[in-house]
């Protein structure tokens, strides 16, 4: 019988020992090789060795988020994730996720992706494309039924936090790994999230869209659209002459959503 060696990344003793426990439930033969509780722990043991069967991972611990590892590693075992957090479902999976466990999660929902675990760890030639369709569904169901879509951004500043309405921001942009939401007097505020699909997560799809990879644009500031080249638009916010650009591949579902 084939021993999993496993990785905890948890940060609250009760939870680790909630997953040590549901483990040994599921399985008889497996070695937990280290427990972290940090960002920073995180960073450095993945650095130095990647052998590992399985991961269980927390999202937010008390010096970051783990995706600031997470997307700067290329990971070789699968993830399955646990957290409190219901935001994280896009990242999750392109992290590595085969499972999203939302707490407090019961037995049979961890047996539920330990399972997932074993077939994918059983089969010598698994089917991605079988797995994305699985993933891609989850995905959706997460974003229609356990999302609440944010109507205002705390935001830190030297003075104290504030909160930013998020029916004033006119876009969002992603530049060098900070994100910036700008207001309708063109204000720049320095956002708390680090990946920029937790921010597409958090809006209300019939009100804002992402153009491109680094930006997201909010529909009652669209002024007009130009056409920049055969598969480009530019964007025009009325909102100190902002203009931004589609990208190739996103041009055409921009256009249905704003239904032209």
């Amino acid at each position: 019988m084939q021993m999993y060696k496993i990785l905890i990344i948890e940060d609250e003793a009760p939870a680790r020992k909630k997953l040590q426990r549901y483990i040994a439930q599921a399985c008889n033969s497996f070695k937990i090789v280290k427990e972290i509780e940090t960002v920073s722990d995180l960073k450095v043991l993945l650095s130095k060795t990647q052998d590992f069967d399985l991961i269980f991972s927390d999202i937010e611990l008390r010096d970051g988020n783990v995706f600031e590892v997470y997307k700067d590693v290329i990971l070789h075992c699968p993830i399955i994730f646990a957290t409190a957090y219901n935001e994280f479902f896009i990242n999750a999976f392109e992290a590595n996720g085969i499972a999203y466990l939302l707490k407090p999660y019961s037995f049979e929902q961890f047996s539920n992706a330990w399972n997932k675990f074993i077939r994918l760890k059983g089969d010598s030639a698994p089917n991605y494309n079988e797995l994305i369709g699985t993933i891609n569904n989850f995905i959706k169901e997460g974003q229609e039924n356990n999302v609440e879509y944010k109507d205002q951004f705390a935001i830190k500043s030297a003075k104290g936090i504030y909160f930013l309405k998020v029916d004033s921001i006119v876009c969002f942009q992603a530049d060098q790994g900070i994100i910036f939401a700008f207001d309708e007097t063109n204000k720049r505020h320095t956002m708390p999230q680090k990946v920029f699909n937790e921010i597409e997560l958090l809006l209300d799809p019939k009100k804002f869209f992402k153009i491109n990879r680094s930006e997201i644009v909010h529909r009652k500031f669209i002024d007009k659209l130009e056409r920049y080249n055969k598969n480009i638009l530019s964007v025009f916010l009325n909102s100190d002459r902002k203009i931004l650009k589609t990208s190739q591949n996103k041009t055409s579902d921009f256009n249905s959503w704003l239904g032209i």
